[in-house]
Parts: structure tokens; sequence; C-alpha cells
């Protein structure tokens, strides 16, 4: 009987050692990413650094970033100092790199980026290019032509864009950063006998940058990539720099952002932030913050811009007083008409942009009701490209002189 139930124990122990030892096999990388983050990191970029060698990357940084205000650090989108000066989901989602783009010049008949995110969160709305991943341009014919996307696919990413080009000296290239994800190592690969330089070329003007702050929507929700929200199309339309503030959810018309608008020196700026305010929000952050724009500058045109009705106002009981609703997004817009009237009347340079026309009427410019789709981020540049065409030309008069 003893004989037996030793053999039985051993026969249990051997199962149990080789099931620990399986289940172990099974879970070892992910058991040694949450005690050793930094070293699995490590290891992977050791990995994809060694994968190439006929590739030659290059920081990033070392070229030129536009979409930024002057004096932030890295790719963020507040300067540093801001940190315990504005509301700190403001201040989490400044760290996104929406808007911020790399100009450089090269020869290279390949394209890769390798980049790594902050973390590796996709927002539900939105695809991965468009979140944490980039676009690529190049000046083709007088325009910036699309070339391709870079496809995140963990944390740390290693991707060729294209390959087998031409290689033309001094090719002119923009390159669109995440919009909804932070961006802690950006490098751009060549090929290894190719040049990689800053722009050849100005074209796109960085000085008195076109400003936008506002909402999810003007940091990019719901475009597809990078370089189709309406920001990014205005910049490219015009060659001018457009810096990018837009808050997803925390778009509030605050003067402390304005503080930080002022120091670009801006050509024009644009309050996107309606869907985000209430009407009490609306009357009582818009006129400090015009007051402090016009303190520093009152010959900088301001454009605010009213709420779209979202898709599902249309079907949802009426009530002013719940968010989203046609009388809510409504009673928005009238306070926002006022303080325009009654700016008018002292300040000549301020604009309005009613939301008729701003996305068509067709119901068909959304991916979930309320973010823009990527007819809607077009339809919304074609009537900001017309307003903008308006005052640009004399307010660049007026910063000449």
């Amino acid at each position: 009987m003893n004989k037996i139930a030793i053999k039985i124990s051993i026969i249990l122990n051997i199962i149990f050692l080789s099931a620990t030892l399986f289940i172990g096999y099974l879970f070892y990388s992910n058991i040694k990413l949450k005690i050793f983050p930094k070293e699995i990191i490590t290891t992977q970029e050791a990995k994809l650094k060694n994968k190439n060698s006929t590739t030659v990357y290059y920081e990033a940084s070392k070229f030129k970033i536009i979409g930024q205000l002057p004096n932030t650090e890295s790719y963020n989108r507040l300067p540093l100092n801001s940190k315990n000066k504005v509301r700190k989901p403001v201040w989490n989602l400044s760290k996104n790199s929406a808007g911020i783009s790399i100009r450089f010049s090269s020869n290279s008949s390949t394209i890769k980026i390798r980049w790594k995110l902050k973390h590796n969160n996709t927002p539900s709305n939105m695809t991965p290019i468009a979140a944490k991943g980039l676009d690529l341009y190049t000046y083709n014919d007088n325009k910036w032509q699309f070339v391709g996307a870079a496809k995140p696919t963990d944390t740390f990413n290693e991707t060729t864009i294209i390959q087998d080009m031409d290689t033309i000296m001094n090719r002119e290239y923009l390159l669109n950063l995440p919009l909804y994800n932070g961006v802690d190592l950006l490098e751009i690969g060549i090929n290894k006998n190719a040049s990689i330089r800053k722009p050849a070329q100005k074209i796109i003007n960085t000085t008195h940058p076109i400003i936008f702050y506002g909402t999810s929507i003007t940091q990019g929700a719901s475009a597809s990539r990078p370089g189709l929200t309406y920001a990014a199309l205005l910049e490219r339309h015009f060659n001018k720099e457009v810096i990018n503030l837009g808050f997803s959810g925390h778009g509030r018309f605050e003067k402390e952002i304005a503080k930080y608008i002022m120091t670009a020196k801006p050509s024009i700026i644009v309050l996107d932030c309606t869907p985000n305010s209430s009407s009490n929000v609306i009357r009582n952050n818009i006129p400090e913050t015009i007051e402090y724009i016009n303190s520093i500058n009152n010959t900088i045109p301001i454009v605010l811009i009213e709420s779209i009705i979202r898709d599902t106002a249309f079907f949802k009981k009426d009530n002013k007083n719940i968010f989203g609703t046609i009388s809510f997004i409504n009673e928005q817009n009238k306070a926002l008409k006022d303080i325009y009237k009654k700016t008018r009347e002292t300040k000549k340079n301020i604009f309005y942009i009613n939301n008729k026309n701003l996305i068509g009427q067709d119901h068909e410019a959304t991916i979930d009701g309320t973010h823009f789709n990527d007819l809607r981020h077009y339809r919304t540049y074609k009537t900001l490209k017309q307003k903008i065409e308006e005052i640009l030309p004399q307010q660049e008069n007026n910063l000449i002189q």
C-alpha cells in the first residue's frame, strides 16, 4: 500500500511541477513585464535597433518641429511651467502630440519611423493610426501629397512608411504625430548611404501661427489619420503653421490657456470650445479670455464657432438642462452669439461661424453622432478656409507694419 501511495505521490508531484512550468512558460513575459518593465522595453528596443543594419535612424527633434507653443518640452503642447497653472486634465491632455509635425528633407529611397508611445491605448471611436500612429506627406508639384502611414502595433514601434522611391535630392517631408497619445521617442530611418537634414525649403510659414483652442473634435476625433483633421488640412492649404490646442472634453474658453496662446504671437485665434461648455461657462469665461487677448494685442482676429447639433439630439427628449439635447445646444450657441454681438460693438475683428453649413445636413458626417469623420473634418476645413481667406491677408499686412 505504501509503495502505491509513494508512486501516486510521485506522479502527482510530476504533474504539478509540469503544470507549473507550463503556466510559467505561458505567462513569463507578462510577469516579467510587471516586475521589470524597463528591462523588457529595453530588450524590445535593442532587438528593433539591430533588426536592419542597412537603415540609419536619426532623432526627429534634430530637425524642424512645427505646431508647438514656445518653450515646450519634447512633443508636448503646453510648456512645463503650466503644469500647476492649468487644470490637471488639461495638463494631461497637453502631453498628447496632436497637431505637432516634423519637417525634414531627404534623398532616401526608404523612410522608416521608430517611435515609443506613452501608453498603448486607443479610443474606441478612433483608428490606431490616428490615435497613436503617424502619417507622412511630401511636397510635390507645389502641394502637399500623402505618402503613407506609420501603423502602430505596440508601445514601441518600428515600421516602414515607404520604400523603393526614386532618390530625388532634398525631397521635402511633413511628418504628423499621433493625435491621442504622447511620444517619448521618435526617430526617422533612412538608407545607410542617404542624407537627411532640416528642410531645404521653408514652405510652411512659422511666424505668427494660426492657433485653435477647442475640444476633442479640434484635437482630432475622429479623423482616420493625423493629417486629415481640419486643423492639419488648413495648415497644408495655407502653408502656415497651425497650433492645435484641442483638449478632449476640457475645452472651456479658459483665460489660463489664452496666456500660453499669446506667447506664440498668433495671427488668428480660433475659439472652438462651445461643445464642451455650458451656457454659464461660456458667459463667464469668454469675456475675460477676450479681454486678456486684447490686453496683449487688440489687433488679433478672434473667430468664435458654434456647437453643431449632435445627431443623437434629434431623437432625445428635449430638455435645456440636459447636456446634448437640442435646447441645451441652442442655449450654448445663444450665449456665444450674445457675447459676439456685445464684443462686436467695440472689437471689429471678431468673427462668428454658425453651425448651419459647418458639417452639412445629410447626417453622414460623424463617426458616433458627435465626433467628426473624415467627411466632416473636410467640410469644416472648407468653411474655415473661406473665413480665414477673408481675414488672413489683411492681418498679415498689419503684422508686417
